[in-house]
């Protein structure tokens, strides 16, 4: 017993140990500089009046006003004409306020550059914000995340070994960098006095309600795992008031654990455990809560195929367990948590997608819905939730070389909006809650948690119910969500109050949602206690008492009004309100149509819409800060379009619509100016709907499908000889091999050496080497193979996130049959790697660093040493560091030729032959755009279609729009064409091309024929091409 006494006495003190060591990291995090909470403070006694909040609302100037926010990233739509129909495609979708991440790599080539100009202008782009009066949470970084390269740190700044990146010492282990926070506060300086110009607080036009500092930088994981560190959050904060910032400061932790939070009354104050604390102005934190299959966490460390048909549906535990506690957990960190709006910076919008998988955007989109952001929107509402940015709304591309090793070109997200422009249904439906949230903002921006009222005869139908505080009356808002795990689409709502009690039905799909309205009197007096169908949004009229709901009705749901005197009229309601109780119930013999309910005071017209007119339902609800007397606008009412945007200035309805679509409906208590909208004739008609009839429709004599014909067909063999190749660099006497250290970031990095035959009979010559992507060996000009080193598990070679064991993915080539055998007996081996990007550095990560090129490279069977030597394109030297294919060549002034390899045309769709024996080359073809003629009035999104094995890097006239991999290292087939990138005529499509086996190339430029819901593309012939006519309407 006696020699386990010893361990016995380790097992004893290893709890203080642990303690010991616990504590230590803790305290290490603390920080030094003397830089306080209070120092950087949003001044709210100078600014209050312009921009304050409550525990429950951001107020602007004066006005609670609730920040419905979705996310745009200037720097994945290549063509600045585009960022205004989309902005106004995110104000059609019913949002007030776009997050911007702004890409410090993206504006910084190289050290002390930075280029605001062309598509880099964001003082452009925030103009265009204020003239479409949208709000903007600006999100400088310097860190972004964002499944790009590096997470939005340059190039040139990852290449300075010196530095710690984001402070990692190593995976787990910050430690505070001065020498690298410098460089992040230069970005800063360099960045904000031009978000500065536009901030509310100091332009009475301005859009900039907040800056958001870095991006789910982790104060502590798992509530006691210290990741943050308080200096570095200390130094941005300061950078950002140094360089102008006077808006609030934000924070967006990973997920909720109390990150940053302000607690100036406690700061300096603390105990050794927890002093000299430091925190942000608003608490945010983000929410992602249902991954693809694909990306789930299981996958992280098993790799299976996760086939398509194994992925089953989402849980919707996922979202009770994620976001039905949300409010009391936040309200529970205390501090600045407890007394400012529930905020999440980042709440999910879809998911993206990786290479190596079978599957696109279109089956991620599928396995989502189309209610999965509505569902998810309405549950964060129902925990008090009223400032949210969905993540993402249009994804966008990944354009030349942004994105990093999780996403290949397209960063379509599945989102609300798709990549080549069309609004899918998942942000259709989206819209209804928004709009339902702003029309009944004065209530709903102020809300606390109640005991239902209401009760449902089947489990898991009522979310919860919230009611309006501090309004002119006590609105009540129950949240009607169905996860019954017995998937009934039908059920009882019992209502008990005081007065009475009276039961209606309600119909709701299994997982989808809507936010009932109850308790809400009507301008002519008439009172709402409980609604069980959709109320999407009121207009009330200025001067009378009258009132209009836009419903959407169904045979089971029903309006359950305060008994009184009620005169009913219209063409879709029962005539005889039913008496339950204290409520007279009003129930529906029709979906379309409307009723108005007459009492001595107004009248309340109930506007029935079928389910695909709702979809297309539109309402433009003017914040006061737009308007020069701060008070808000009457909203304009429309549906029956693919999009709408109202012009406040030009007083014009501008509308997109599609084939299906022929007439707009306006709503509106003034006549309109335009004269060829009518009034509804019938005789029941309501005098203030107004029509819109489409005289005429383009695609009638519109040539379909959608074919561009490709014409002058040239290519050239790459260059290796002409390019500029150098020896590799050493350290320590070691070759350097990564393509970080020549600052060749972007697309490939080229190595060579050349080699004797040996003189034996039969030599036998292998080329053993590790690299990291994308490896292909050349001998003597012919390809002889090539692989792929990725992966999506943690601790793999390769991995796309977190470390990657460098040491292995070696791999072996036998050079012997490829080898010179007479005459000139002198090889030349040229390996080509392509980096899918640099890992972006992600939470506690520290993988911005992990290998890029060759790791290291061996030749056997020669009798002399290999020489190498490494060439590419510097990303440094480039205005847009990003758009190359890292061939040094890509610009050459060559000789191309017609005959190389010969093209073969067929109905507009063009095949050539690509063999390995012919090594990589260029290929090159023009195109006309005839439908430029027509931009004003259609648009017409088209795609590039590739088809092979090969790989094909493409550009159009001189941007990198597509990465193909067609041996399965990527899913996509079909690139979207950015439409402010061609033009009427001479559009030059350019492509790098190689295989590593032989194979046939299929090329052509068509348009999208995609289902109408989704925007999932269709390629059976079944349906048309997506393309919208636009016109305006005088209002």
């Amino acid at each position: 017993m006696s020699d386990m006494t010893p361990i016995y006495s380790f097992f004893a003190i290893l709890p203080l140990l642990l303690s010991a060591f616990v504590l230590f990291c803790h305290q290490r995090t603390h920080g030094t500089l003397n830089i306080t909470t209070e120092s950087v403070a949003y001044d709210r006694a100078l600014y209050n009046t312009t921009l304050d909040w409550n525990k429950h609302t951001l107020i602007v100037d004066g006005e609670e006003t609730m920040i419905l926010s979705g996310e745009f990233h200037y720097w994945r739509v290549p063509d600045r004409s585009r960022w205004e129909p989309i902005l106004k495609q995110y104000k059609s979708a019913g949002l007030n306020t776009i997050r911007i991440y702004f890409h410090w790599g993206y504006h910084s080539p190289d050290e002390n550059i930075y280029r605001f100009d062309g598509n880099r202008d964001i003082d452009h782009l925030l103009g265009l914000c204020e003239r479409l009066k949208l709000f903007v949470l600006a999100a400088p970084g310097p860190y972004i995340c964002a499944e790009t390269q590096a997470g939005g740190y340059p190039a040139w700044l990852i290449a300075k070994r010196e530095l710690n990146i984001r402070h990692n010492a190593m995976m787990l282990w910050r430690t505070y960098d001065p020498m690298f926070a410098a460089y992040e506060v230069q970005w800063l300086q360099a960045l904000l006095p031009i978000i500065a110009r536009h901030q509310v607080t100091t332009n009475p036009r301005g859009c900039v309600l907040a800056v958001q500092i870095d991006n789910e930088l982790f104060e502590k994981m798992a509530g006691i795992l210290p990741v943050g560190l308080r200096d570095q959050m200390r130094v941005l904060a300061k950078a950002s008031r140094d360089a102008g910032t006077t808006v609030p400061l934000f924070t967006n932790d990973g997920f909720e654990e109390g990150g940053w939070v302000p607690r100036p009354e406690n700061a300096g104050k603390g105990g050794w455990w927890d002093s000299n604390q430091f925190g942000i102005d608003l608490y945010g934190f983000d929410k992602y809560v249902v991954f693809a299959p694909s990306s789930s966490p299981k996958s992280w460390l098993i790799d299976g195929d996760y086939s398509l048909s194994e992925w089953g549906t989402w849980d919707p535990k996922s979202i009770e367990h994620s976001i039905d506690k949300l409010e009391k957990t936040v309200r529970g960190f205390g501090g600045g948590a407890k007394e400012s709006p529930m905020f999440i910076p980042e709440l999910q919008g879809g998911w993206f997608n990786h290479y190596q998988l079978k599957h696109t955007y279109d089956q991620i989109y599928d396995f989502f819905g189309d209610q999965y952001t509505k569902t998810l929107f309405d549950s964060t509402l129902a925990q008090g939730v009223t400032m949210a940015n969905v993540y993402m709304i249009y994804g966008g591309t990944n354009w030349g070389a942004l994105g990093d090793p999780d996403v290949y070109t397209s960063y379509d997200y599945s989102a609300c909006i798709r990549e080549f422009g069309k609004m899918s249904m998942r942000g259709r439906n989206l819209r209804k809650t928004l709009l339902f949230a702003q029309s009944f903002a004065p209530y709903f921006s102020k809300t606390e948690r109640v005991n239902p009222s209401a009760s449902s005869s089947v489990e898991n139908t009522i979310n919860t119910q919230r009611v309006a505080v501090g309004a002119d009356q006590p609105v009540e808002f129950t949240f009607f969500r169905n996860f019954d795990r017995k998937q009934r689409t039908t059920f009882d709502v019992t209502h008990s109050s005081p007065s009475g009690v009276f039961t209606l039905e309600c119909k709701l799909a299994y997982k989808t949602s809507f936010i009932g309205l109850g308790q809400y009197t009507a301008q002519n007096g008439l009172r709402l206690l409980l609604s069980t169908l959709p109320i999407h949004l009121r207009m009330v009229h200025p001067d009378t008492n009258e009132e209009i709901w836009i419903v959407e009705p169904n045979e089971v749901g029903s309006l359950a009004f305060e008994s009184s005197e009620i005169q009913v009229s219209g063409n879709m309601q029962n005539n005889v309100l039913h008496r339950e109780g204290p409520a007279s119930i009003l129930s529906f013999t029709k979906q379309t149509g409307h009723t108005t309910l007459t009492t001595l005071k107004g009248r309340l017209h109930l506007i029935g819409l079928l389910p695909e007119q709702v979809s297309t339902l539109f309402a433009d609800f003017e914040a006061g800060h737009w308007n020069p007397d701060k008070q808000r606008s009457m909203p304009v009412v429309a549906w029956g379009a693919d999009t709408f945007y109202y012009n406040h200035h030009e007083k014009t309805l501008e509308v997109q619509y599609d084939r299906s679509q022929d007439t707009v409906n306006v709503i509106s208590f003034k006549k309109p100016t335009d004269k060829r909208m009518r009034a509804l004739v019938a005789p029941d008609a309501l005098p203030f709907v107004h029509s819109f009839v489409f005289q005429e429709h383009a695609h009638e004599q519109f040539p379909l499908p959608v074919l561009v014909l490709l014409e002058q067909w040239k290519t050239r063999a790459v260059d290796f000889r002409g390019m500029k190749w150098h020896a590799l660099l050493t350290n320590n006497n070691k070759p350097v091999w990564d393509s970080l250290d020549y600052l060749y970031t972007s697309g490939h990095s080229l190595y060579r050496t050349n080699f004797i035959t040996p003189s034996a009979t039969r030599p036998k010559v292998t080329l053993e080497f590790n690299a990291r992507n994308r490896a292909t060996v050349l001998v003597n000009g012919r390809i002889v193979g090539g692989h792929t080193t990725y992966s999506r598990q943690l601790f793999s070679p390769g991995a796309k996130i977190g470390p990657d064991p460098w040491f292995l993915g070696t791999h072996t080539y036998d050079l012997s049959p490829y080898v010179n055998r007479q005459d000139n007996l002198e090889n030349e081996v040229i390996v080509l790697v392509d980096s899918f990007g640099l890992n972006r550095q992600a939470f506690i990560m520290n993988d911005v660093r992990n290998p890029r090129g060759i790791i290291n490279a061996r030749l056997n069977g020669i009798n002399s040493t290999a020489v190498w030597e490494i060439t590419g394109v510097d990303v440094r030297l480039l205005d847009q560091p990003y758009n190359t294919t890292g061939f040094p060549d890509e610009n050459t002034e060559a000789v191309w030729s017609s005959t190389h390899t010969k093209i073969v045309a067929a109905d507009k769709k063009y095949s050539f032959l690509v063999k390995a024996s012919d090594g990589p080359f260029w290929v090159r073809t023009k195109f006309d755009h005839g439908l430029k003629n027509a931009v004003d009035s259609l648009s017409v999104p088209l795609r590039l279609h590739l088809d092979g094995t090969m790989t094909a890097n493409v550009f159009l006239n001189d941007v990198l729009i597509g990465r193909y991999y067609g041996n399965g290292d990527g899913p996509q087939h079909d690139f979207y064409i950015p439409d402010g990138l061609v033009h009427k005529d001479g559009n030059e499509l350019k492509m790098l091309i190689y295989s590593w086996e032989d194979t046939e190339a299929h090329v052509s430029i068509e348009g999208w024929p995609v289902d109408p819901d989704s925007g999932n593309l269709v390629q059976d012939g079944s349906v048309e091409e997506y393309m919208v006519w636009k016109d305006s309407i005088l209002l």
